[in-house]
């Protein structure tokens, strides 16, 4: 699996992470930055690159991240959803 990096400018269209959606907003997955053992993890769940996320809450206080992709709600840690890039839809 070849990963791309996010190398466009901070504004509104470019890259972000899980943790700094919000709640509601829908984007597509463009980069895991991490080692091979979390991307083959994701991959398992589901959450490759290309793929639409929609974020549906998170814990303020270091509790999960719920996002739910191809109709199923997974839970992450904010470790993991913090090297899951996100380019949000308008």
């Amino acid at each position: 699996m070849i990963l791309k990096r996010c190398i466009v400018p901070k504004s509104a269209d470019s890259c972000t992470t899980l943790i700094d959606m919000l709640p509601g907003q829908t984007g597509t997955i463009t980069e895991i930055d991490h080692g091979h053992g979390l991307v083959r993890k994701l991959c398992v769940m589901g959450i490759i690159p290309g793929k639409k996320v929609m974020k549906i809450s998170q814990i303020l206080v270091g509790g999960p991240i719920v996002i739910r992709i191809d109709d199923h709600d997974l839970a992450l840690g904010r470790g993991i959803a913090s090297r899951i890039k996100v380019k949000i839809e308008k």
